[in-house]
């Protein structure tokens, strides 16, 4: 008797322990963030939680900076500190040159995010966008 139970204690140990490693070899959720002058369109409003990869495409003729931003709210309009907005980024800010690209991987818990762009007036003009992580 106590060993049939100790062998079903076992088993659903080993049972969780196989459904965890399953979900960790997901491979990342992704966003496309296409950023020209004054916009920043993502390729969708909504990720799943976890590793996402995110990559950034300029598709403008100037520098854009990409910014990951938690906000309270999807609406959410961060203050300026002169021509910059205040917040604390979620990942390294980088910058991405004309014609060019870069992806970064982060692991986003649910909720509400921005992406900016963060280069002197670039916020200020708009150059943002908002999207969720369920």
């Amino acid at each position: 008797m106590i060993r049939s139970i100790v062998l079903i204690v076992l088993l659903a140990v080993a049972a969780g322990q196989a459904e965890v490693s399953r979900a960790d070899t997901r491979p990342p959720a992704s966003l496309t963030a296409d950023l020209a002058e004054w916009n920043i369109v993502p390729s969708t409003g909504v990720v799943r939680a976890g590793l996402v990869r995110i990559t950034a495409r300029n598709l403008g003729v100037a520098e854009h900076q990409l910014v990951l931003v938690r906000t309270s709210h999807f609406e959410q309009v961060l203050p300026l500190d002169g021509d910059h907005a205040t917040g604390r980024p979620v990942t390294s800010p980088f910058v991405v040159r004309p014609g060019r690209s870069r992806s970064i991987l982060a692991r986003l818990q649910p909720g509400t995010y921005l992406l900016i762009d963060n280069l002197p007036w670039h916020y200020w003009r708009g150059t943002s966008a908002a999207f969720v992580v369920r």
